[in-house]
């Protein structure tokens, strides 16, 4: 392979272009061939046994390109992509994404790789930022919140003979049998089970209520017709019960022996005050955060200067996918949590590219400051932070150096180190 051409299409952006011959795309090809073909199941052939032209009559002409370009991009194109950066002077701040443009059996391919630039940018204010730090009161509302939160951890099970009605937590024995035979994962001993929890099939729980604790019966139920084990979806069960107890949830009182047991002080009116200051320091901390961020963002407005596009998109890219992942874990999806929220699309993704051009220029002035007050990590703590990793993972320092992007690490460190210095000549105002 070889470098065509380098360009900057905008500032602080570069692009390389570089391209295989068609001797290359074909020698790389045949090499993804003889290590893939026993993978290959063709039609008329047992599995491994056709040879290259049957598979790509097969499969298409292209079956062996792209893991071919794959190969050669990952051998040649690093070594020239560095060259090609240090005589040019640049400064990546992310890593090149690469494109490729056309792929030709006779021509071979061209592929591009667009790498962000450390932009110049004038950095108008770098210290002297003045923030307010405002932590809210703690009510006794929200102290009451969590005394009862904790009351409610520290409740005890206390057996009582009357018939189990729903809110009980019951221990039982029980053993399914379905055409009078036990099935597989149908039994249990001495299973807890708050009735009215829906933990079991529906029916199970019900045939509990109005029994005693010492009681043996049956249950006669049906698995739901979509149960996740095929063989008993649908199908008639019984259920033999012991019911060895039924128990009721004791809240402890709010008195002093709470207070010792839970709280480790000897008043509730100690305890109190233990959980406002919890409560107190909690909403500081949140305070105090939010108002660095506010420094780095007086930083960020005080940075003049045209950021590189590509890395504003990639960190808008990254936002998006970390809301993505939120609301999945959620269950809910980005439509639902707009109208939750009152917000169009257009205007919600353009909040958060707004957003992700403000971390950006945060951290590209953050960078310059770093570099500015030599605060850039050096080669040899990169290696003593390299060495403690491998000391961790209990792996060879060229091991960790293998996998990891030292470039990124010192981005990454300066920029901390940065943030805390701005931070540090900087005023917060508790209020």
């Amino acid at each position: 392979m070889k470098l065509v051409s380098v360009e900057t299409p905008e500032k602080s952006v570069c692009k390389m272009t570089f391209s295989a011959t068609a001797e290359e795309l074909e020698a790389a090809s045949n090499a993804v061939y003889e290590r893939t073909r026993a993978s290959y199941t063709i039609k008329g052939f047992a599995k491994g046994e056709a040879d290259r032209a049957q598979i790509e009559a097969d499969r298409g002409e292209h079956t062996f390109w792209y893991d071919a370009i794959n190969d050669l991009m990952d051998r040649d194109v690093p070594a020239l992509y560095e060259a090609a950066m240090a005589e040019h002077g640049f400064k990546a701040v992310d890593e090149p994404s690469y494109d490729l443009v056309s792929v030709k059996k006779d021509e071979g391919f061209v592929a591009t790789a667009t790498t962000p630039l450390q932009p110049e940018l004038n950095l108008t204010q770098t210290t002297g930022f003045h923030v307010e730090c405002v932590t809210p009161a703690v009510t006794d509302k929200e102290i009451d919140a969590v005394l009862e939160r904790r009351r409610n951890a520290a409740a005890e099970l206390v057996p009582h003979k009357g018939p189990a009605v729903k809110g009980n937590i019951v221990h039982i024995d029980y053993e399914g049998l379905l055409d009078g035979k036990p099935f597989q994962g149908g039994s249990a001993q001495n299973q807890p089970l708050q009735l009215g929890s829906g933990r079991m099939i529906p029916g199970f729980e019900d045939g509990i209520l109005g029994h005693k604790g010492g009681e043996e019966f049956e249950i006669n139920v049906t698995f739901p017709v979509r149960y996740h084990v095929k063989d008993l979806a649908g199908k008639p069960v019984v259920f033999k019960i012991k019911l060895i107890d039924v128990c009721v949830r004791q809240l402890p009182a709010l008195n002093s022996d709470f207070a010792k047991k839970v709280g480790k002080v000897d008043t509730m009116e100690a305890f109190r005050e233990q959980v406002r200051k919890q409560l107190h320091d909690g909403k500081h901390a949140s305070a105090l955060n939010r108002a660095k961020d506010q420094v780095l963002t007086q930083l960020a407005s005080a940075a003049e200067g045209e950021l590189p596009s590509v890395l504003v998109e990639s960190t808008y890219q990254q936002e998006m996918q970390n809301i993505q992942q939120q609301l999945q874990m959620q269950r809910m999806s980005l439509d639902r949590y707009l109208s939750q929220i009152h917000q169009t699309r257009e205007n919600f993704t353009a909040n958060v590219h707004a957003a992700a051009e403000k971390n950006t220029r945060a951290r590209m002035a953050l960078l310059q400051v770093a570099q500015n007050e030599g605060l850039v990590p050096t080669d040899e703590e990169i290696t003593k932070n390299l060495q403690e990793r491998a000391d961790r993972t209990k792996k060879t320092l060229e091991e960790v150096k293998a996998n990891a992007n030292i470039p990124a690490m010192q981005r990454s460190e300066a920029i901390r180190r940065a943030a805390d210095w701005v931070i540090e000549h900087s005023t917060i105002e508790e209020k």
